[in-house]
């Protein structure tokens, strides 16, 4: 698993508290649109991990 740090979006603040996610999976398809788009933050911001993340992270991870 291509782990990396923990990240979010800046953007996050403008969606809905439950909708708010973080990244920490440099092969997320999401991620990597943030990452390339260089608006992001380090951190976990209090965010639920991104469903792509969390199953690419597999069981016990």
């Amino acid at each position: 698993m291509p782990r990396t740090a923990d990240f979010h979006s800046i953007n996050e603040v403008k969606k809905p508290v439950d909708n708010r996610v973080y990244h920490n999976d440099s092969t997320c398809p999401l991620g990597r649109v943030v990452m390339a788009a260089g608006e992001y933050s380090l951190g976990k911001n209090n965010y639920r991990l991104c469903r792509d993340c969390d199953s690419r992270n597999g069981p016990g991870r």
